[in-house]
């Protein structure tokens, strides 16, 4: 008689420990799809970060272009290249 209540004893803890694995799997597998959404998120957040820093490196170039630096001098503020006679050397 006691051997028979350890049996079954044992064998409803080891229902109780399956079934305890089994919640513990579907919260894991739940928590994994949250993380690879977040991940998904992310990445097309760095690839849209991404593109901004290329737009604006493009950018850059262009405003830092010799051309429209001397087009920006001539029209907005009214320079212009110096001659020979607006030039002076200075000797130390």
């Amino acid at each position: 008689m006691n051997l028979h209540r350890w049996q079954s004893l044992a064998t409803a803890m080891l229902y109780v420990l399956v079934i305890v694995l089994a919640v513990m799997v579907v919260a894991n597998r739940h928590h994994a799809r949250q993380l690879f959404g977040e991940l998904q998120q992310m990445q097309k957040e760095r690839d849209q970060l991404s593109a901004n820093w290329s737009r604006l490196i493009l950018e850059q170039s262009t405003q830092l272009n010799q051309v429209r630096v001397e087009d920006q001098a001539k029209n907005v503020l009214g320079m212009q290249k110096p001659t020979a006679d607006n030039t002076q050397v200075i000797l130390e």
